[in-house]
């Protein structure tokens, strides 16, 4: 089942240098074993106590013994029990705010999951691939991303992940993914915009040990250094956040790129002044790196960017290198290869301070 599924993951996956999705080239051979599925089951149950009914008794004894509905439920001190308690009350007949509304929207939320079902575990493989195309050889990653659609988690964040082992779950709330209003929801668009923000998360997750000294020093304070390492480490979450249908970003994107660069670039040029004051490269540096608004996200915007290039005209192969090496190296790479190109360009400030070594941190 596991090879049938992946050939058809395969078969819809955008070949390397298409313009169809991020050009990652999955066809290199890679040390990392990052698999994907998909787990609806406890989403349905949940949906089958709301109903009540006689299976009801069966899902609530599924639900109890489901290591993905405990874990989600266990975090940060919660009791999964309280949740079951409240599902069987409204079983009951009991209204309670927040579930009776869910119950009232199952037709919607079976769609859902429908097309979770169906399209869930081919998207989420060739994300896997995606992933384990761009970590570093350094240390062989060995992970199973499960993607979990719940009711009742009550968070405001896309996907939330827990690891578990080797297992990293994602849990997303099914509410947010279909939520109610006018607009009728599009089950594929939702399974769409779900597997990006899990393809995000989980490169998030498994990059993380790769940040090691000397290559990734600490961050030591609003320094160019920092603003660096904080863009190329951006870059690739990013990318997985952007639909395929978007690449090249520039097509599309050229104006918003251009701005994020001339902010960054700007932000730069403070931080490298040695006439700047502490609170003006504090000031400069959280310009380009608080979060808001995706295309004000401009150092996360720079990275994909530069991720974006990088891949599509030195390959994967040599990104993947300069990254293991660090964000120096990442920032050099991508000089080499925009020279005499209509790409954007780094400013002055950040070539001149690539082209010199590393300040001792």
């Amino acid at each position: 089942m596991l090879s049938a599924t992946l050939a058809l993951a395969l078969a819809v996956a955008p070949a390397a240098g298409t313009a169809s999705g991020p050009p990652v080239d999955v066809t290199l051979p890679t040390v990392h074993d990052v698999r994907a599925s998909v787990d609806v089951a406890p989403a349905r149950d949940v949906l089958v106590l709301l109903g009540g009914g006689p299976d009801a008794p069966a899902a609530l004894r599924r639900l109890r013994a489901s290591r993905a509905f405990s874990v989600a439920f266990s975090r940060d001190g919660g009791n999964p029990e309280d949740l079951l308690g409240r599902l069987v009350s409204v079983a009951a007949g009991t209204p309670d705010p927040l579930l009776s509304g869910y119950a009232r929207r199952a037709a919607t939320f079976g769609k859902v999951l429908d097309a979770l079902e169906t399209e869930g575990t081919p998207g989420g493989l060739v994300q896997a691939r995606r992933i384990a195309a761009l970590l570093p050889a350094s240390r062989p990653v060995s992970a199973r991303l499960v993607l979990v659609p719940l009711l009742g988690l009550g968070g405001f964040d896309d996907v939330v992940a827990e690891e578990d082992g080797e297992t990293i779950w994602l849990f997303a709330d099914l509410p947010l993914l279909a939520p109610e209003g006018p607009a009728e929801v599009v089950p594929r668009e939702a399974v769409l915009s779900l597997l990006r923000a899990a393809a995000a998360e989980s490169w998030k997750r498994l990059f993380a040990p790769f940040r090691q000294p000397p290559g990734w020093p600490g961050e030591t304070g609003p320094d160019f250094d920092t603003l660096l390492a904080r863009t190329v480490n951006d870059g690739p979450e990013t990318l997985f956040l952007i639909p395929d249908e978007f690449y090249p970003l520039g097509t599309m994107f050229e104006e918003p790129i251009e701005r994020s660069f001339a902010r960054w670039n700007a932000a730069c040029e403070t931080l490298l002044d040695p006439k700047s004051s502490a609170e003006t490269r504090r000031e400069a540096f959280l310009s380009v790196t608080t979060r808001g608004d995706f295309w004000r996200r401009h150092a996360p915007v720079v990275g994909a960017k530069v991720t974006e290039t990088i891949l599509r005209r030195a390959g994967t192969k040599r990104f993947v290198e300069a990254l293991a090496e660090g964000p120096r190296a990442v920032g050099a790479l991508y000089v080499e290869v925009t020279r005499k190109t209509k790409e954007p360009q780094l400013g002055k400030a950040a070539k001149k301070a690539l082209e010199a070594p590393a300040a001792p941190r």
